[in-house]
């Protein structure tokens, strides 16, 4: 009993350890290569701490899932969308921003990304809260 107990907990921390893995490299692919591994910038892109009050109200939230659904219109230029992600990834990408940032506030969810998609916009479209 104990044995199996112990394989269970072994499978899942390294479950744990391949997700975590798993969202870095989707970082590393989608995020990092303008706004650093850990949200810091890299020029002419800005850091993202900016976006740390953005986590604590549903129209902050909501604006977070469009910025990465459909993209930004900034200072620096233009931030392309990832609308092609899937509603779990980009979920896994706003929490592991969260977490970079040390952010408060709930996980986004799969669900919370889906109620987003569909509304055609265009990065000009997309305006903070």
């Amino acid at each position: 009993m104990k044995q199996a107990l112990l394989l269970l907990l072994l499978l899942l921390l390294f479950l744990g350890l391949a997700l975590a893995q798993g969202v870095e490299a989707l970082w590393g692919r989608t995020c990092a290569q303008c706004h650093g591994d850990k949200a810091q910038g890299v020029r002419p892109y800005p850091g993202l701490a900016s976006a740390l009050p953005f986590f604590a109200t549903p129209e902050g939230r909501r604006y977070l899932v469009l910025v990465v659904l459909y993209g930004r219109k900034g200072e620096a230029g233009l931030m392309p969308g990832f609308y092609q992600l899937k509603d779990e990834e980009v979920a896994r990408l706003l929490n592991h921003l969260k977490d970079l940032l040390r952010a408060k506030g709930e996980p986004f969810s799969p669900e919370e990304v889906a109620r987003e998609r569909g509304k055609n916009l265009t990065p000009d479209a997309v305006k903070r809260p």
